[in-house]
């Protein structure tokens, strides 16, 4: 893996680079998100951030349905969001909804309103804690949800490089190329500092669905994929690349979230989830 200091002669292809951003000491570590779980195989899904070939011990954001009844809303799924808080991962909410997978545009703002409430006091009676990350459904939002996020003091993470193993189940056989290309398009981000800073490192977000069963069994190739890419990018890794501490990944969301009042509407380009 790529540790040293970004230098000249690794981005000089890069127009428009200052020197200070050709200097920098910055690295970059991924801030790992999964949604739609929690499901039967996020069991998989945590032993192999636990043990995989690139990092020990890795955590994740999960954005999780507190209320589907095959999810959040059994017995199973509530047990299974207790074991992922207690490993160490942050818990975000994706609905809070019996009918599951609904999109907030589509929601009326009183069944919205009602869908947040519920989903952050299931979410805060497992970690007793606030709940401050909502990733929506499909990836779509506009103005009006995201006031309702601030409303409820929810903050909303998307992503900078996706799996695309939510609707599109096959794409994993692009899977290299897919993180190639979205890490490229990063790069010139980066190396500008058009990114926000935590504990001296860039989080760049990645998405999963622990509801796909090749992620789940395959994890561990998707994260050497990561770190293969980004290295062969000439991207700064940190020497532990995914983030592992619960305080600093919190942050970190906290910091890659979108402003609750934007001047323009806004929309997903791309639906990420089922």
């Amino acid at each position: 893996m790529n540790a040293a200091p970004i230098r000249a002669n690794t981005v000089s292809e890069v127009e428009g680079v200052s020197t200070k951003a050709v200097d920098s000491l910055l690295t970059l570590r991924f801030l790992l998100t999964f949604d739609d779980g929690p499901h039967a195989n996020t069991g998989k899904v945590l032993r192999q951030l636990a043990r995989n070939p690139v990092q020990q011990d890795a955590k994740a954001i999960f954005f999780v349905q507190t209320r589907h009844p095959r999810g959040g809303g059994s017995a199973d799924g509530r047990s299974m969001l207790a074991i992922e808080h207690a490993e160490g991962h942050v818990l975000g909410l994706h609905t809070g909804t019996p009918r599951g997978h609904l999109s907030h545009t589509g929601m009326s703002l009183t069944d919205l309103d009602r869908s947040l409430r519920d989903g952050k006091e299931d979410l805060d009676r497992i970690t007793g804690r606030p709940t401050l990350l909502v990733r929506p459904p499909y990836w779509l939002f506009n103005s009006s949800t995201l006031d309702r996020y601030g409303r409820h003091r929810l903050h909303m993470v998307l992503s900078d490089v996706k799996a695309f193993d939510g609707v599109n189940w096959g794409i994993h056989l692009l899977r290299r190329w897919s993180f190639r290309s979205q890490l490229a398009s990063l790069r010139p981000r980066f190396l500008r500092e058009g990114l926000p800073v935590v504990n001296h490192s860039i989080p760049v977000v990645v998405t999963f669905h622990d509801t796909n069963a090749f992620t789940a069994d395959h994890l561990g190739d998707y994260l050497t994929l990561l770190v293969e890419e980004a290295d062969r990018l000439g991207l700064p890794l940190h020497r532990k690349p995914f983030l592992d501490n619960p305080h600093e990944i919190l942050e970190a969301g906290l910091r890659r979230a979108m402003p609750h009042s934007p001047t323009d509407q806004h929309t997903a380009t791309r639906p990420e989830a089922q």
